[in-house]
C-alpha cells in the first residue's frame, strides 16, 4: 500500500488521501468538511480542534517553559498567544451563537469544545473569568442535555473498589 502512486503524493504516507483536481488533501476533518453540510456542530469541532486547541497547546508550552526554565521572554510570549487565541476563540464562539438561529444540540462538537474550553482555562488563571457569564450558559446547555447527562452518569463509579485496578492508584483528591 505504501507504495500506491496516490498515496506518495502524500507527504505523510498514510490514509486519509484526498486527489482532487491536482491537489493532495490529508486531514480527514478536512476532507470531511468538504463533503458534508457544514452543520453548527461541525463548527463547533473545527473550532475546538483548531483555535481552542492552539491555544491549550501555546499556554501547556508556556507552563512548561516556565517550570524547567523560570518566567523568560519566551514564556510570556507563549502565554500572551495562548491567552489572546483563546480569548478570540471564546469571542468568535459566543459571538456565532448569539447571532445565530442554529439550535445549539449536545453533539461530539458542541461537548469538544467545551472541554477544550475548560482544558484551556485550567491552563491559565488568567482565563477563568472571561466571559464567565456567557459560557457558563452554553455549559449548562450542554450539561442539561439528556445524552449528555446519560453519557456522564454511564462513567462514574460508585465506590473507588469498582475502578479498574490500573486506576485505582488515582489520587482522587488531585484530580
Amino acid at each position: 500500500m505504501s507504495s500506491d502512486a496516490l498515496l506518495t503524493l502524500n507527504p505523510k504516507r498514510q490514509v486519509p488521501t484526498l486527489y482532487e483536481d491536482g491537489t493532495v488533501k490529508t486531514d480527514s476533518l478536512l476532507i470531511a468538511l468538504e463533503y458534508l453540510p457544514l452543520s453548527l456542530d461541525a463548527k463547533l469541532f473545527r473550532l475546538a480542534d483548531s483555535n481552542v486547541e492552539a491555544a491549550i497547546i501555546f499556554l501547556f508550552r508556556a507552563n512548561l517553559l516556565e517550570q524547567k526554565f523560570g518566567q523568560s521572554e519566551l514564556s510570556l510570549f507563549m502565554r500572551d498567544a495562548g491567552i489572546s487565541t483563546f480569548k478570540a476563540s471564546v469571542d468568535h464562539l459566543l459571538d456565532y451563537l448569539i447571532h445565530s438561529d442554529e439550535t445549539l444540540e449536545c453533539n461530539f462538537g458542541a461537548v469538544l469544545l467545551m472541554s477544550t474550553i475548560l482544558a484551556a482555562i485550567s491552563l491559565a488563571d488568567e482565563l477563568v473569568d472571561y466571559r464567565k457569564k456567557e459560557l457558563s450558559i452554553y455549559f449548562s446547555m450542554i450539561e442539561s442535555d439528556k445524552t449528555y447527562e446519560k453519557i456522564i452518569t454511564q462513567y462514574q463509579w460508585e465506590t473507588s473498589n469498582e475502578l479498574p485496578f490500573e486506576y485505582s492508584k488515582i489520587d482522587n483528591n488531585k484530580c
